[in-house]
């Protein structure tokens, strides 16, 4: 019973720590109130929702264009993107979005935000 539980907790533990996305270098992860401000102080800013049509369609930041994590062509799509403009990026808690951050970085975009939190921080913050 002790070593059942013992295995239980190890595993719950192993799960939360992988989970978890490493900072990527030249990325700033900003919580909700400075990422609409970068936001806002940006007007040639590319807002881009990562999360899945079905997700989008449930609520999303204005101004956000839709490009699936999980796509095909996610990564030829977001290379489409203007470099050289503010890129912002975010999905429902901040695992895709930290990921496609990373993708952001090799691609060659100059500047990198991530909400952190994504749109269920949002969610919560435009609420209150």
């Amino acid at each position: 019973m002790k070593l059942l539980n013992l295995f239980t907790i190890s595993f719950c533990l192993l799960s939360v720590l992988l989970s978890c996305q490493a900072p990527v270098e030249g990325v700033k992860l900003l919580p909700c109130q400075a990422f609409e401000e970068a936001l806002n102080a940006s007007p040639d800013a590319q807002l881009v929702d990562v999360r899945t049509p079905e997700e989008y369609a449930g609520g999303t930041i204005a101004a956000a264009i839709n490009m699936d994590y999980h796509a095909d062509d996610f990564k030829t799509s977001l290379d489409q993107l203007d470099k050289e403009k503010p890129i912002f990026v975010f999905c429902a808690k901040g695992g895709r979005s930290g990921a496609a951050s990373k993708i952001c970085k090799e691609l060659g975009f100059k500047t990198i935000y991530d909400l952190d939190g994504g749109y269920t921080a949002w969610a919560q913050y435009k609420a209150n």
